[in-house]
């Protein structure tokens, strides 16, 4: 007997049947993509682009969206108005016909092997992206159940696809998927367009709490979220010393500092941000940081003072212009803190 199937399969089955749209608007809106794909393919001779069978799905939650894309083929991101997102697909022979038509006149009926794209292929296919997403624009005159923007432009190319899940926005997504025929035949390849649905229409009021609800899409997040890299450093003291100090400074100078200064050891964001702090000791023979506590709250600096006028270059440096000077060391993390540190110099070399 058959196992059942698993409920997150049935959730997405019924989501899929729910957003299924009413007649008028399915046939208006095929109408208008065959012709958009037309008009597209007419400034290429020997393109000569022919729909053929179409798959269009409605309402699409952003986690089926992005598994259900297929291998392959050209990706690129789609840019709208408000930061809305949208995906353009080109299978390799649409691109091998995009190019040949462009660089021989006519479409070679001979498929190529796969292959990565060059910054020259993405070149040659732009400006039938930006044709198709110009026309299916006007096109949409007239027709009834746009939820959209209608207005899409060409973003960049998406070699990554472990990155979409962070650069497509969560929400709801249309669809569009046509197999084309190119120089009478001498190529077939699929071009599938998807397009964010706007907020405030009634398909994303209704399911807007299923997409923040998917298991799939928040356990890929957070899967992308976490593999990324953080850079942080290690600041062991901050002191501050005058312009004339600092001019003074020399390789083989010396920086005095307490012991005490051991145990406030900084750890900072690429912005300069507090995010933890510890002690200097030692584990296993080898320097080490400890975390102690929590960063400190950040004050808000207070407003800048006016900057004094220049003083003659024969003048002596003011002595009292301070500017934070830091020595940073970074150490692998530890438990064990190092006792009975005296005051130790470190080398400005």
């Amino acid at each position: 007997m058959a196992e059942p199937a698993s409920p997150s399969v049935l959730q997405r089955m019924a989501r899929r049947a729910r957003a299924t749209p009413c007649a008028d608007r399915g046939a208006g809106l095929r109408r208008a993509f065959q012709r958009a794909l037309r008009r597209a393919g007419a400034p290429f001779p020997g393109l000569e682009p022919e729909p053929g069978q179409e798959d269009m799905t409605w309402s699409m939650l952003v986690g089926d969206l992005l598994t259900g894309l297929p291998d392959g083929g050209l990706l690129v991101g789609l840019d709208g108005p408000h930061g809305a997102r949208g995906l353009c697909l080109l299978q390799q022979s649409v691109v091998d016909a995009l190019i040949e038509v462009q660089t021989t006149g006519r479409v070679d009926p001979v498929e190529g092997p796969a292959r990565p794209f060059t910054k020259i292929d993405i070149a040659l296919t732009r400006d039938f992206i930006d044709l198709l997403l110009s026309a299916f624009s006007a096109e949409l005159d007239g027709v009834q159940g746009v939820d959209w923007p209608r207005r899409m432009s060409f973003g960049g190319p998406l070699a990554d696809r472990r990155q979409l899940p962070l650069l497509i926005p969560d929400g709801l997504y249309h669809q569009f998927a046509v197999d084309l025929a190119f120089g009478d035949g001498a190529k077939t390849g699929r071009v599938l367009l998807a397009v964010p649905v706007e907020a405030g229409s009634g398909a994303l009021t209704d399911k807007a709490g299923q997409a923040a609800a998917d298991p799939a899409w928040q356990a890929g997040l957070r899967q992308a979220l976490f593999a990324a890299e953080v850079v942080f450093d290690v600041t062991l003291i901050r002191q501050m010393r005058s312009l004339a100090e600092l001019e003074q400074l020399a390789p083989g100078d010396l920086i005095p500092f307490d012991a005490a200064d051991l145990a406030n050891v900084m750890l900072e964001d690429a912005r300069g941000r507090n995010v933890l702090r510890g002690r200097l000791g030692q584990q296993g023979g080898k320097r080490a940081v400890c975390l102690t506590t929590g960063p400190v709250a950040q004050t808000p600096k207070p407003p800048s003072a006016p900057m004094p006028d220049t003083a003659p270059m024969d003048a002596a440096p003011p002595e009292s212009a301070p500017i934070g000077s830091d020595a940073t060391a970074a150490a692998p993390t530890g438990s064990e803190q190092m006792a009975g540190v005296p005051p130790t110099p470190v080398s400005a070399c």
